[in-house]
């Protein structure tokens, strides 16, 4: 009989079907599951049952990624979250850093960012 291993879960909320789908490869190859959502909506519908960490897009369609952020707080949420954009507004960080926010990283930003980012917040050496 095979074990399945149980690989750590990041949840990743992000619009752009490009985008989502490279951050789920670049996960998936470093070790982790990655639960892909297009929309807040869709996160919220059927979020992961224990997610590492939530890498989270501002700018999405309907409800917006800080008001997720907000949200998922609100509700008491202690699950890591890492902020993405590409609108370079001092306002959005702000607004992020403020709901407790464990990262923010601009866009574009590299794979090995990203991984670093992920293993910081979570304590999850990538492999």
């Amino acid at each position: 009989m095979f074990e399945r291993t149980v690989r750590p879960t990041v949840a990743v909320v992000e619009d752009d079907p490009s985008s989502r789908n490279a951050v789920g490869r670049l996960l998936q190859a470093a070790g982790f599951e990655a639960a892909l959502f297009e929309s807040a909506e869709a996160f919220l519908a059927a979020p992961p049952r224990t997610p590492l960490c939530l890498i989270l897009d501002v700018h999405l369609a309907g409800m917006s990624g800080t008001d997720l952020q907000e949200h998922l707080r609100s509700a008491g949420s202690t699950t890591p979250i890492i902020i993405t954009t590409a609108h370079r507004e001092a306002c959005i960080r702000n607004r992020a850093e403020k709901n407790g926010c464990a990262a923010f990283l601009w866009k574009p930003f590299t794979g090995a960012a990203l991984l670093s980012v992920v293993s910081a917040v979570t304590e999850h050496p990538t492999t």
